[in-house]
């Protein structure tokens, strides 16, 4: 019988601080503490990445998420807990309703090495199985601080995305992780207006200012939660934050040159996306503003 691959590429990107690639799909992070590890995201769920880790390290793992989408919380069933922040508990179980079925993974990990035209050490016959089960879920909330021993990282909630979105903020390697709260294929509104996890570009663009403005002096690099746009190991470029910041602004004010675009998943919604460099911020027309 086969066994889950464990080939996955990694970097040290700090002492005790690694980026795993789950083959091109998702950026897994562990930041490991003298008493325990904490576990960034767990992709899309290929391969055995539970064990990978266990030969980085033996401590305890603590298992904690940027937001619920499926490429992010896939390999969740092989961990016994799972910490998110509240509003994005509902959507936890189903990938932030983008589904976490076998069919609906496979499609985007395919989609994916379609794109990126690699070769990958996985057979998705044996390394991609029935989501599950669902561990325990916590909850984590801004400007909550986690000892990790000798080693401190910090919580800041940035919604957008999701509404539930957070960011974590590693003290000892001065590195912040966005998840997909900051990219260059930013996507903000979270739903449309009235639903549960809609967040306005108004909310969103007062995060991702606190993230550029009062916590810039923190960290001196970022990594989002994919590597598409910048090498595995190697921290997102520093006009992607400051870009999308731009963008919100004249999406705000009405200055934004706006382009129309399908999206490249199937029965999604169509896509306005404004363009700052090479930082793209797609949003709903309809959710600019905060409600009055």
């Amino acid at each position: 019988m086969k066994t889950k691959t464990q080939a996955f590429p990694y970097a040290e990107i700090a002492p005790h601080t690694y980026e795993i690639g789950e083959f091109d799909c998702a950026s897994i992070f562990l930041i490991v503490g003298d008493e325990k590890a904490m576990v960034i995201d767990t992709g899309t769920g290929i391969g055995d990445l539970k064990g990978f880790i266990r030969t980085l390290t033996d401590k305890p793992l603590m298992v904690c998420y940027t937001h619920n989408h499926m490429d992010h919380v896939g390999g969740a069933g092989a961990f016994d807990n799972a910490y998110i922040h509240p509003q994005d508990m509902a959507g936890f179980a189903t990938g932030g309703m983008i589904g976490l079925s076998i069919e609906e993974r496979l499609w985007y990990i395919r989609r994916i090495a379609e794109r990126e035209k690699g070769n990958y050490p996985y057979d998705l016959a044996v390394d991609v199985t029935e989501w599950g089960p669902q561990p325990p879920l916590y909850p984590l909330a801004d400007e909550q601080t986690i000892d990790l021993g000798h080693r401190r990282v910090t919580v800041y909630a940035c919604p957008g995305h999701t509404a539930g979105s957070v960011t974590f903020l590693d003290e000892s390697s001065r590195l912040l992780f966005l998840g997909d709260a900051c990219n260059c294929n930013l996507g903000l509104g979270g739903g449309a207006p009235g639903t549960p996890n809609f967040t306005s570009i108004e909310k969103a663009l007062g995060y991702l200012q606190r993230l550029y403005g009062m916590l810039h002096q923190q960290y001196d690099a970022y990594y989002n939660g994919h590597y598409d746009f910048r090498p595995l190991g190697k921290p997102l470029g520093e006009d992607v934050l400051p870009d999308a910041i731009t963008a919100c602004e004249q999406i705000i004010a009405g200055t934004a040159k706006v382009e129309v675009k399908p999206s490249p998943f199937p029965h999604a919604p169509i896509r306005h996306i404004v363009t700052i460099g090479r930082t793209n911020v797609a949003f709903n027309p309809e959710g600019i503003h905060e409600p009055a």
